[in-house]
């Protein structure tokens, strides 16, 4: 299922090929993603920054700007990493673990348990997400399923505490079984954003 489902109108007030039509004539085939999601922004408001996110990739998408890439069994998969200077994999475990809000969301409600379920209620246009705790190994990695209410089967979510040389310690969010290219690049968004609130948060 595409990032861009039949309730884009509902959410945005616009029909999928109302959008198609507006980006054509504000020239979004010769503009990079940055620039229509700051057209976007800019002209629109009142759409919701995941809502921003997902047109434009949708649009990139439908005008042939942007490559499809899957992987063989894992689906469609997207990975971000960055790195925390003076804290142990264990003071960035408790971080994570302790204010799931920073990466999950506000109000996620989270125990971290094998076959735990939880759940992140749909906030400023982004679609609520429900999923199952399926790995918990601390100092170490979290695995869980992922599950946004626009998806029509649970993708992966790993977050995994990787020590480097420099006395640093890296966080790495992996995330398989995306539906489609769209989803990869709105979620490499995400994670991008959460990785860096929780890196300030440790500062």
């Amino acid at each position: 299922m595409s990032v861009v489902p039949a309730s884009v109108g509902e959410a945005t007030g616009r029909g999928w090929d109302a959008w198609l039509e507006l980006l054509d004539a504000a020239g979004a085939a010769d503009l990079s993603h940055k620039e229509i999601v700051a057209y976007l922004e800019r002209e629109h408001p009142e759409v919701s920054g995941w809502w921003r996110q997902s047109l434009t990739v949708g649009y990139e998408r439908a005008r042939g700007k942007r490559a499809v890439g899957e992987t063989a069994g894992t689906g469609f998969q997207v990975g971000v990493q960055r790195s925390v200077a003076g804290i142990s994999p264990d003071e960035a475990w408790e971080l994570i673990t302790s204010r799931p809000e920073l990466w999950l969301g506000e109000g996620a409600s989270i125990v971290f348990v094998n076959g735990e379920r939880f759940e992140v209620p749909a906030r400023d246009g982004a679609p609520g997400v429900t999923g199952e705790i399926r790995v918990v190994r601390p100092g170490d990695r979290l695995r869980m399923t992922w599950k946004p209410d626009c998806y029509d089967a649970p993708a992966t979510l790993e977050l995994m505490l990787l020590r480097s040389g420099s006395g640093k310690v890296a966080i790495l969010a992996h995330m398989e079984k995306l539906p489609d290219a769209d989803s990869r690049e709105v979620m490499r968004t995400r994670w991008r954003a959460a990785l860096d609130r929780l890196v300030a948060a440790a500062a």
